[in-house]
């Protein structure tokens, strides 16, 4: 849309709404359900940079290549184009890449990129301040600025600078027409700086300072802008410049502007600068602003920062009204501060009469001049400070106010500011710096471990005069031992500063000075609510806290967040509350001397049980994705009231927890979390069965074994399947879908009548039941080999899990249709599915698992051809792809690990090795099959090391599946001898590997076959290898790499041992079953 330039009003102009579709100025961004999503891969990024520098302008093939490979083209530069503008069009609003004779074009409006958008406002805003509009001129300038979200790529950031530097000289010009020569004068600095002969900003610079009162400083500017324009261009300033210089030469220097109860910082303000722009910014727009926080926050020091800032331009008041006893008394403080008496009083040259009250007083001094009164601690006198500035704001338009409180005053005029918290996140967050800043000072000699002091300041929520008076404790303590003791917080935090207010020399006194300003229903309540450590919502908040005098709990939580105790989010399972630790462990304290504990705890658990049977009837009704965004939310209030519930022998609530925990962590691949609470789960189960709820047990029964199993803990797989056999021969009210997986899971894999069992359940009336054996017979197919039916019951199953809605079931369905579609030789298909997989695995927040399908989806897209493509996912996930915010082992669970705590960990250690090792293989296997084979075959070796070979634990199938590849690669490149080692310890892996889950994995043991068969041909037995590489075809061995095709390698057998030993070799094994094969292969393998 056009930008008006009749503007009467002093309104912010918007464009739209919306955010640009395309961001380029910073990380480059696309807009997906209405949020910026940053574009992967600096390929795709450059190629989405050079269609939005001129949107609907159609470019050429090869000029799109030149830009997105400058001066090195790839191996086939159309394919990788249309490859990377397919990626771009998934990440794209449908039909915005257009292709056509002329090449292709971005189908979208200017105002759809953000440098388009701020060169439109940039226009506007030129216009508006040609009619004088100065505070619209600097709306549009502010929002244009706005949308820079960082440094531009190279390709964007002349034109981006340009744009910008055209932007910032307009908010300039635009502050100095309002006459905040303040505010313009920073940024007239910046701007001068930038260039010391850019005439306008020279000029600029000098209007800025003579408006705060320094036209000595204004002159020395343009006397250093006359020098610098003689010597380098050999010219005078204009004459409009010297005109400015003569006219600041005429004026009389501007009288001092006066401060009251400002005082000089005592160190740095640390993380708090774009808090102090932001409340800024509302002082200019609010005649009544109010930093809101808990105690500790850094308000007070907020507050005298923005004085400073202010009193460049103004006239500052700063009152602390903590000492008041009585409401009746803050108008005598504001007097008192400003040294008003009833008496007839001079303030500079103004003559003031006398006046009859000090209301009078204060009015007609802020009547005179612009100026900013800031009122401190209001919390407690909140009413009558509300009264005081009514009065004042509406007696005058000069006075800006502005408070510093626990709770707002709820005038019209108020806006308020919630400050939040320091930063937490990294080792370089704010929170952390200040934290070793302040240790330092105290002693410079100590030691600071990143990640010790990040996990501190988390604990300490990232308030800063926590987090200070922790570092003071560094003087006699390490930063290990203060975290480890800061159980008990409020002995540990105490400070013997001086200088500091009593009510902010230990952590108690801070909460205890809310404590007392709230009322006897609003105590009960926080109390009551102080074991949600993820927070809570309004329903949870009824069930546990209102009873007895809390009879609507909803004006307690109003009352609540008022005074700062608990916070407000707008999150994706609707509105939270949340509370400080700090206030929860105060709430402890209040609830341990209430009596009301019992009863709390009583209600918690009724609270976690409806809400775990909630989330566990959703997953089953078809609602996956919902309950994932629920459970997420309400994880570690969970995990706290099952760790109470162990504590206090609540058995069955524990198993109806850890039902519903085991099962997410599982997901999430927290397997660790799983085996931690093992020991605790078994031992309650056992307890607590005949009141734990039978679908309950089932499921914490399957969790435990299924990780046991594949963790090789046989003996306690065997007891769980005892327990598990006494259950179902007990238990009738056992849901279908359960009841036969702890059927399959109790019955040998081996056994007679598994295949009955297996056939009936496929025409159950159950969809589950059916969707269950389908996949149970799809993968015990796949490991017999059986691939044409292992993908015919996949692909049952798939269609039963997508019309019941269970996503997970779709996911780990399309991975195995995947892997034995892979096994047939068919990448391109395997892809497909592999896709599939990592997306749906993605909307479950499986983040973890997905990245896992990732890598074997590109495998399969370099296994079919596709390398470059294959490549490009490979660098996109190495390059930031797996990192995620939420983490499913980050939930505190530490003091109270079970003693299955260290296989748990090394389990989670062989996960991370596992999928480093396979994106690295990925990418030497990727620069194998592109040609640079010295590259790719450091690479295997790398990902060998990297996965721990051969020291790792061999209970990872892809570890087997990595080594095979890389073996397969030196044998096919004449590097065989490289891998002697390697082989030797491949040969043992089979046996230890599989043969404990109680059946022959016979593709991965064909695997095996064929990379040793193909290196003894090489360098040992040649008979033997050709014996073993014909078996491996007969065994349908895998084929996840290109390195690993059994093809390539008959080949390179026949160019050694000749064609009619190789065929002979063949037509032997052809005449055997795939079982045949197997004996074959386990006895020409060690195997031990």
């Amino acid at each position: 849309m056009s930008v008006p330039t009749d503007i009467a009003d002093s309104q912010t102009i918007h464009l739209t709404a919306e955010l640009p579709v395309v961001g380029i100025l910073g990380v480059v961004t696309t807009v997906i359900d209405g949020s910026p999503v940053p574009v992967s891969g600096t390929r795709a990024q450059a190629l989405l940079v050079a269609l939005a520098l001129d949107p609907g302008r159609s470019r050429s093939s090869q000029a799109l290549i030149e830009e997105v490979w400058p001066g090195e083209p790839p191996r086939s530069p159309k394919n990788a184009l249309q490859t990377q503008i397919s990626r771009l069009r998934s990440a794209l609003p449908s039909g915005a890449i257009e292709s056509g004779p002329g090449g292709y074009r971005l189908v979208l409006s200017t105002e759809d990129i953000d440098l388009g958008r701020a060169r439109a406002l940039l226009r506007g805003a030129e216009g508006c301040l040609a009619q004088e509009q100065f505070q619209d001129a600097l709306d549009l300038v502010v929002e244009a600025l706005g949308l820079w979200r960082g440094q531009p790529i190279d390709s964007v950031r002349v034109e981006a600078d340009a744009v910008g530097m055209a932007l910032k000289s307009l908010r300039v010009a635009a502050l100095l027409g309002l006459r905040r020569f303040g505010d313009a004068l920073p940024y007239a600095q910046a701007l001068a700086a930038e260039d010391t002969a850019d005439e306008r900003a020279a000029a600029d610079l000098m209007r800025a300072l003579h408006g705060v009162g320094r036209p000595n400083d204004a002159l020395t500017v343009f006397a250093e802008l006359r020098n610098d324009l003689a010597q380098r261009l050999g010219t005078d300033p204009s004459p409009a410049t010297t005109a400015l210089n003569a006219e600041i030469l005429g004026h009389d220097a501007p009288k001092v502007l006066r401060t009251i109860g400002l005082r000089a910082a005592p160190n740095a303000l640390i993380g708090r600068g774009d808090d102090i722009d932001a409340i800024e910014e509302l002082l200019h727009t609010s005649r009544v602003t109010t930093v809101l926080g808990p105690g500790g926050a850094g308000k007070t020091r907020i507050a005298h920062a923005l004085g400073h800032r202010a009193a460049d331009s103004m006239p500052v008041a700063f009152v602390e009204l903590a000492s008041l006893r009585s409401g009746e008394d803050v108008a005598s403080a504001i007097g008192a501060t400003l040294g008003l008496t009833e008496a007839d009083f001079t303030v500079g040259s103004l003559q003031v009469a006398r006046v009859h009250s000090i209301h009078e007083r204060l009015v007609d001094v802020f009547s005179t001049r612009r100026g900013l009164l800031i009122l401190d601690n209001c919390e407690h006198v909140i009413d009558e400070v509300a009264a005081v500035v009514d009065a004042l704001v509406a007696a005058t338009d000069l006075v800006t106010v502005l408070a510093t409180s626990r709770s707002p005053m709820g005038s019209t005029a108020e806006s308020v500011f919630p400050l939040p918290s320091l930063g937490i996140l990294g080792p370089n967050s704010p929170a952390t710096e200040l934290f070793c800043i302040r240790a330092r000072a105290v002693r410079p000699s100590v030691r600071l471990d990143p990640d010790a002091v990040a996990a501190l300041c988390r604990t300490l929520d990232g308030l800063p005069l926590a987090i200070e008076l922790a570092a003071a404790r560094v003087k006699s303590m390490s930063v290990e031992d203060i975290g480890t003791r800061l159980h008990k917080r409020f002995a540990l935090l105490r400070s013997t500063d001086r200088t500091r207010p009593e009510r902010h020399r230990t952590l108690h006194a801070v909460i205890d000075w809310s404590w007392n300003l709230l009322d006897g229903t609003e105590q009960a309540t926080l109390r009551r609510l102080c074991r949600f450590p993820a927070g809570f919502d309004l329903d949870a908040a009824r069930t546990v806290a209102e009873w007895s005098e809390v009879e609507d709990v909803s004006f307690a939580l109003d009352g609540l967040v008022n005074q700062s105790m608990l916070t407000v989010a707008e999150t994706s399972t609707g509105v939270r509350y949340h509370m400080l630790e700090t206030v929860r462990e105060y709430g402890e304290e209040q609830l341990d001397a209430s009596g009301e504990e019992e009863q709390v705890a009583l209600r918690m658990r009724a609270w976690s049980s409806a809400v775990s049977t909630m989330i566990s009837a959703g997953y089953a009704g078809g609602r996956p994705a919902e309950m994932v965004l629920l459970l997420e939310a309400e994880h570690d209030n969970l995990l706290s009231i099952m760790r109470h519930s162990f504590a206090h022998d609540v058995s069955e609530h524990v198993c109806t927890l850890f039902s519903v925990l085991g099962y997410f962590w599982a997901m999430r691949g927290a397997h660790s979390e799983v085996l931690n609470w093992a020991d605790r789960v078994q031992s309650s189960i056992r307890r607590g069965i005949a009141e734990t709820p039978d679908d309950n047990a089932v499921m914490c029964m399957l969790v435990l074994a299924a990780h046991f199993a594949y963790g090789r803990q046989l003996r306690r797989v065997a007891r769980v399947r005892v327990d598990l056999r006494n259950l179902l021969r007990h238990r009738t009210d056992i849901s279908p879908g359960l009841r036969f997986n702890a059927e399959v899971l109790v019955h040998h894999i081996g056994g007679r009548g598994l295949a009955r069992k297996l056939a009936l359940a496929t025409r159950s009336e159950y969809e589950d039941v059916r969707c269950n054996a389908y996949v149970v017979r799809a993968m015990l197919a796949q490991n017999s080999g059986r691939l044409h039916e292992s993908i015919r019951d996949g692909e049952r199953a798939l269609a039963i899990a997508r019309s019941r809605g269970d996503l997970w079931a779709v996911g780990s369905t399309s991975q195995t249709l995947a892997s034995s579609y892979g096994l047939a030789g068919d990448q391109a298909t395997a892809a497909e599915y592999y896709r599939t997989s990592a997306d749906v695995m993605w909307t479950m927040h499986a983040y973890e698992e997905s990245m896992q399908t990732r890598t074997f989806l590109a495998m399969a897209l370099i296994g079919s051809g596709r390398v470059d493509e294959g490549r490009a996912l490979v660098e996109e996930l190495v390059s930031g792809g797996m990192a995620q915010d939420w983490s499913p082992g980050n939930s505190g669970e530490v003091a109270d690990r079970g003693p299955a705590h260290d296989s748990g960990a090394r389990w989670d250690r062989a996960q991370q090795q596992s999928t480093s090792a396979s994106l690295t293989a990925a990418r030497a296997a990727a620069d194998v099959e592109d040609g640079h084979v010295e590259r790719g075959l450091t690479r295997f070796r790398e990902a060998l090391a990297v996965g721990g070979w051969p020291s790792q634990d061999a209970s990872d199938p892809f570890m087997t599946i990595l080594v095979c590849a890389a073996v397969g690669a030196h044998v096919l490149h004449g590097r065989a001898r490289d891998m002697r080692e390697a082989v030797g310890e491949l040969v043992r892996t089979p046996w230890n590997a599989l043969v404990p889950r109680g059946f022959y994995d016979i593709p991965m043991l064909g695997a095996v076959a064929c990379a040793v068969g193909s290196f003894e041909v090489q360098c040992g037995d040649s008979e033997r290898g050709v014996r073993l590489l014909a078996a491996s075809h007969r065994a349908v061995a895998r084929q996840d790499f290109p390195s690993m095709r059994i093809d390539r390698h008959v080949t390179a057998a026949r160019a050694i041992v000749g064609d009619p030993t190789v065929d002979a070799g063949i037509a032997r094994a052809a005449g055997i079953t795939r079982h045949a094969a197997l004996q074959e292969i386990l006895g020409l393998l060690p195997v031990s």
